[in-house]
Parts: C-alpha cells; sequence; structure tokens
C-alpha cells in the first residue's frame, strides 16, 4: 500500500479512466445546424403616371428594402433575406408624387399591408391600385399578378413627419 496522496492519484486515474475511454469512444460533436433563412425579391416600378416615388418596406417591423425612383430612376430591385418562418407581415410605407389629369403633381402616402406566405426565391412586384391608395406586394408568378391580397390594408406601421 503507498501513501495517502499516491492512493488518492491512483483513485483519481481510476475514476477518470473510464470517462476518458467513454469520451474517446463517442462520436464527435457535430456543428448545430445554420438557422434556416429564406430569400426573394421585391421589383418596384414607376407607373406612367408617376412623377416620383420614395417608398420603403418593413417586414415583421424591420426596414428590409428602400426605394427611390424617378424619370431617370424607372426601376429598382432590392434582394431580402430574412429567417425562415410560416408567413411575414409587411408594411409598405412612403410617398409618391403623380401627374393628375391636368398635369398638376399631387403627392399620395404610401401606406398599405398585407401577408406573406411561401416567398422563398419568389419575385413580388411592388404595386398601387384604386388610383394610387392601395399599395401592396404581388407575387409575380399568380395567375393574376396584379390582383391585390385578400388581406391588404392600410397599417399603422407607417408614421410621417408633417410640416
Amino acid at each position: 500500500m503507498g501513501t495517502p496522496a499516491a492512493e488518492s492519484v491512483k483513485m483519481r486515474r481510476t475514476h477518470l479512466l473510464p470517462l476518458l475511454l467513454l469520451a474517446a469512444a463517442a462520436p464527435p460533436a457535430t456543428p448545430a445546424p445554420a438557422t434556416a433563412a429564406v430569400a426573394f425579391q421585391v421589383l418596384d416600378e414607376t407607373d406612367p403616371q408617376e412623377i416620383s416615388e420614395d417608398t420603403v418596406i418593413f417586414i415583421d417591423g424591420h426596414l428590409v428594402a428602400h426605394f427611390v425612383l424617378d424619370h431617370e430612376h424607372t426601376t429598382s430591385t432590392a434582394t431580402i433575406n430574412l429567417p425562415a418562418a410560416a408567413q411575414y407581415d409587411y408594411a409598405l410605407c412612403g410617398r409618391i408624387t403623380i401627374a393628375r389629369p391636368d398635369g398638376a403633381p399631387e403627392q399620395r402616402i404610401v401606406d398599405g399591408g398585407a401577408t406573406l406566405k411561401d416567398v422563398n426565391g419568389h419575385l413580388f412586384r411592388a404595386l398601387a391600385a384604386g388610383d394610387f391608395t392601395i399599395f401592396y406586394l404581388a407575387d409575380a408568378r399568380q395567375t393574376d399578378p396584379t390582383a391585390a391580397p385578400p388581406d391588404v390594408h392600410h397599417t399603422n406601421a407607417c408614421s410621417l413627419p408633417v410640416s
């Protein structure tokens, strides 16, 4: 029999050996899967009546795109990357200036929202209806890509300074 200190070292080695063997036999740890993500695009184009447009898109409360259009910049596309989810609530906010029939400019407030589903890989067009009073995103692959979603509505997410 050895000294108490030697016995203590021998005892620790005996208890550690099964743990070391177990660790060596375990399969290597696999990294946690990356968070699933989706990507889609939004295309914004000027209408023949449009003079200018300055709009933003919020998805689930986060700013994801900003479009500034005029006669020199008539189209813009934004690629949006988000964590995967079953659906996304969006808001289109901003200002658009159109030419009235008499040619005079008229400014309209952009304030529209709805819910997007199954977005990955899709192209959505930013559209207006109702004489530029309804604003929404339409999936370009729909049978009628200009049809407003049934849940399109004015949002409370768009607040613009009043001057």
